[in-house]
């Protein structure tokens, strides 16, 4: 058999894979405390990590991904941080959250540029009462978003890896005697992706309690943003019409006053508009 070249592209081809990219924070114990870390200064009240990882079931991330690189605060010693191994996460102590910039770099194999991606660090409570209650209730501050990585027409080398059977290989830990042993989420179900019938990459159309991401969520997330975007373009067409009002305005000024009145009526504007601020 022919092995897959390197280069050579597999036409009208592409594959996708999710990612969860996210963050977790804990309460430090205060200073003097016996469980609180050695070495922690003093004015870090947070641990937290900042990770790449899969969504349980699906595809192993190795099978395409060959490191991490996260850009944290300039501040902490060595700020980019390189995992070459999963897990493919870092984890830090400090006071206050920040964007981290992550660099996904591909295997070799694929031929494909680094993609970047930004994580805030969330490190307070956030979200409705019923969010911050959960996050009280566990003591962990958890911030994480499904993203989607795309291979348009990848090389065959890397079509065929996105396409092997051993990228599920991890699913089935080694039963007695190196048997291969299904994997049982914690309600005694097979994992989403498991070899009890079809295995796919893809969301499941239905979010539940063992389900983190789904179709469903994905949609909701999406008419969320669009309903965003209509406040925002309300917002500027408001904010248009007041402009066209004022200019309006100023034009009757000028032809009333003389220029030079207008460029002092405007310039007052100006500057009340600026205390106000």
């Amino acid at each position: 058999m022919v092995a897959p070249a390197a280069n050579k592209r597999v036409k009208n081809k592409r594959v996708s894979r999710n990612i969860i990219i996210g963050s977790e924070a804990w309460q430090l114990p205060p200073v003097g405390h016996p469980d609180r870390p050695k070495n922690v200064p003093p004015d870090h009240t947070k641990r937290w990590t900042v990770y790449v990882r899969q969504p349980e079931g699906d595809p192993a991330l190795t099978t395409w991904l060959n490191k991490v690189q996260f850009k944290i605060f300039n501040t902490y010693e060595n700020p980019l941080r390189t995992c070459e191994n999963p897990p493919f996460e870092v984890t830090e102590t400090g006071w206050g959250g920040f964007s981290i910039d992550i660099r996904l770099h591909f295997i070799p194999a694929s031929g494909e540029k680094a993609q970047y991606r930004q994580h805030f660090l969330q490190l307070e409570k956030y979200g409705d009462e019923a969010m911050q209650a959960e996050q009280e209730r566990t003591g962990c501050v958890r911030s994480e978003f499904l993203e989607v990585v795309q291979f348009n027409e990848p090389t065959e080398a890397l079509f065929d890896a996105l396409t092997a059977e051993d990228q599920w290989n991890y699913l089935m830990p080694a039963g007695k005697g190196g048997s291969k042993k299904a994997s049982l989420g914690a309600n005694g179900r097979m994992k989403r992706g498991m070899p009890n019938g079809e295995r796919s990459a893809q969301l499941p159309e239905k979010g539940a309690e063992e389900v983190p991401f789904s179709q469903d969520q994905e949609q909701a997330l999406i008419d969320l943003l669009k309903s965003k975007i209509e406040q925002v373009d309300k917002e500027l067409e408001k904010e248009t019409k007041k402009r066209e009002e004022t200019e309006n305005k100023l034009k009757d000024l000028r032809n009333e006053l003389g220029h030079e009145a207008a460029q002092q009526a405007a310039h007052q504007a100006s500057g009340d508009r600026s205390r106000r601020r």
